[in-house]
């Protein structure tokens, strides 16, 4: 299969940042991103459409505080997109004495909401844990979107950008919730992923659940994970490829409807040189295979990546170098 990525000059765009949540509108048929981080603004609360060729920022009455989130899904019950809460920045006044970045305090939000195209909608009736950095996904076949794993955590201070937490004090989960349009529900599950955050998720290739691909955490020490799994809406279930992507964290991955299957580009690889990766890989259900275009875009972890289902093509936006924050567009086309 050949895949060719192809930057976008767009007469305008969000500026650049990390962690940010995107995902398609199936009804209004449009690509659309919320929030995310930059060390020198902190968190976005703004919100844009993308129609495939431009970008264009869109003013709700009402909104989302500003947070950093990778998590913007789907919703088939409720033919509306839904974003799962994230994560609040506050400045504290001070600056790093070596890097001169600003001290930000980073708190969880625990907080549901609902876009309908125009307008968000809190819905406090319905209450998530106070987790972030989950895995999410739709899952066409049930309706329904999946959220996975995460971390626990209370308030802390960063400068500039995400870092790991002690586990001692913010553990890891490896729950399974399910939203159904209205409320949020846990399944207790005997078979299940390990704990992690910063998985990458997608909907299954054919449409029959969610795919989810490794992260930071495991049993005991955390670490990088290489691990990949289907969720049936029902039952986790690990699959072992012959192949797969090198273990990592805080990858993009969405699912490539005309093609029928899952792309997964980029992340966090380890602490070795290069720790930030820019390699492209597809799952067709069964089997992980590394693509090679000719043209990427730059290594990156918290980039945020859609599938844009009137033009056939993945949407990937933005993330964090290894120096500075990106604001570019690119969108992968796949030919046969």
């Amino acid at each position: 299969m050949n895949a060719d990525w192809i930057q976008l000059e767009t007469p305008d765009s969000p500026s650049p940042r990390a962690n940010t949540a995107i995902t398609y509108d199936e009804v209004l048929r449009n690509v659309v991103l919320f929030g995310g981080f930059s060390a020198s603004h902190g968190g976005h609360s703004d919100t844009w459409k993308f129609d495939g060729a431009n970008w264009t920022e869109v003013h709700p009455i009402q909104r989302p505080t500003e947070r950093a989130t990778n998590n913007l899904r789907w919703c088939p019950c409720r033919e509306q997109l839904v974003v799962v809460t994230g994560v609040k920045f506050s400045p504290t006044g001070g600056h790093h004495p070596i890097t001169g970045q600003r001290v930000w305090s980073e708190h969880n939000l625990g907080d549901t909401w609902i876009f309908d195209g125009e307008n968000w909608q809190e819905l406090r009736q319905s209450q998530y844990p106070n987790y972030v950095h989950q895995a999410s996904a739709t899952d066409f076949q049930s309706g329904r979107v999946i959220v996975f794993g995460g971390i626990v955590a209370g308030p802390k201070t960063v400068i500039g950008v995400f870092v790991p937490r002690d586990r001692r004090e913010s553990p890891l989960v490896d729950d399974t919730w399910i939203f159904d349009g209205g409320v949020w529900r846990q399944l207790h599950l005997v078979t299940r992923p390990t704990h992690r955050q910063f998985a990458a998720m997608s909907s299954h290739p054919g449409e029959r659940g969610v795919l989810l691909f490794g992260g930071h955490g495991g049993e005991g020490k955390p670490h990088l994970l290489d691990d990949t799994w289907i969720f049936d809406g029902e039952n986790w279930q690990e699959l072992h490829p012959s192949t797969s992507p090198s273990p990592r964290s805080k990858a993009v991955m969405t699912h490539d409807r005309l093609s029928g299957t899952a792309i997964l580009f980029g992340g966090h690889g380890g602490e070795g040189k290069p720790h930030l990766l820019d390699d492209t890989w597809i799952f067709d259900g069964e089997n992980w295979q590394e693509l090679h275009p000719s043209t990427s875009p730059s290594p990156r972890e918290e980039a945020c990546m859609t599938y844009d289902s009137m033009n056939g093509q993945v949407v990937l936006f933005g993330g964090r170098g290894d120096s500075e924050y990106l604001g570019d567009t690119w969108v992968l086309v796949l030919d046969e």
